[in-house]
C-alpha cells in the first residue's frame, strides 16, 4: 500500500468519526462503499481502535442513549446495534450504562401515544401492547405500562 492510499483512507476514517461515533464494521461497510478493499483498510482501523480513536463501546453508549430517549425499548436497541457490528455483551453493557428505567419508560411512550388514563377494553388494550412491543419492550414492561393507573 502506498503513503497516498494510507493517508487517503486515514483522511476518509478521520472524517467519519469527526462527525460522530460509528462502529468498527459501520466503518469497514463505508469504507468498501468508497472502494476501499477491506484488507487494505483494515490495519489502518485497528490502529485507530487502539489508539481509543474509535471504540463500539462509545458508539453503543451514544447510540442507546439517543435511540431510548426517542422512547425506543431495550430489545430493540439491542438489535439495532446488531446490525452496526456491535457485540451482544458490548451492547448490554450500553444498554446498563444508560440508567433508563425501562417500565416507566414503556409507561411515558403509551401515554404519549394513547393518551391518560389508560383505556381499558381488550381491543385498546391489544393495539397499546402491540405497539410497546413494536418499540422494543419486554413483556414485563409492557404489562407494567398498560396496567390500570
Amino acid at each position: 500500500m502506498s503513503e497516498f492510499d494510507r493517508k487517503i483512507i486515514t483522511d476518509a476514517i478521520t472524517r467519519m468519526l469527526a462527525r460522530r461515533e460509528h462502529s468498527f464494521d459501520e466503518i469497514c461497510k463505508k469504507l468498501s462503499l468508497k472502494g476501499i478493499e477491506r484488507d487494505v483498510a483494515l490495519p489502518i482501523l485497528q490502529a485507530f481502535s487502539d489508539a481509543d480513536i474509535q471504540s463500539d463501546e462509545r458508539f453503543a453508549e451514544s447510540r442507546a442513549r439517543m435511540l431510548a430517549a426517542k422512547g425506543q425499548g431495550p430489545r430493540k436497541i439491542k438489535l439495532d446495534l446488531q446490525q452496526y457490528g456491535v457485540d451482544e455483551h458490548i451492547a448490554e453493557l450500553a444498554l446498563n450504562e444508560t440508567d433508563v428505567d425501562w417500565f416507566e419508560s414503556a409507561r411515558q411512550v403509551r401515554i404519549k401515544k394513547f393518551g391518560y388514563p389508560a383505556k381499558t377494553d381488550f381491543k385498546d388494550l391489544a393495539k397499546q401492547k402491540q405497539f410497546l412491543q413494536y418499540r422494543g419492550f419486554y413483556s414485563d414492561h409492557i404489562t407494567f405500562a398498560v396496567k390500570d393507573d
